[in-house]
């Protein structure tokens, strides 16, 4: 099982709210985007791979999802 990586993510948007600094980070290639705070890039980038390994998404997973979304 070959886990998700920082290269199959792309950083949509980066903005302010409250006060607090948000990312929308998206798994490339899908329509699935995460939306977490954070104190910097990395620190997004981790936290979505985190949320990406409870969800127990890895890199066949996202191949197939990859291809169902090429179908749409």
């Amino acid at each position: 099982m070959s886990e998700v990586s920082k290269s199959d993510l792309v950083l949509v948007e980066k903005y302010v709210f409250l006060g607090k600094t948000r990312y929308r980070i998206a798994l490339s290639g899908t329509n699935i985007v995460f939306n977490v705070e954070a104190s910097s890039d990395e620190e997004a980038y981790n936290k979505v791979l985190e949320i990406v390994r409870r969800m127990g998404i890895d890199r066949s997973l996202l191949e197939s999802i990859r291809a169902k979304v090429k179908k749409s």
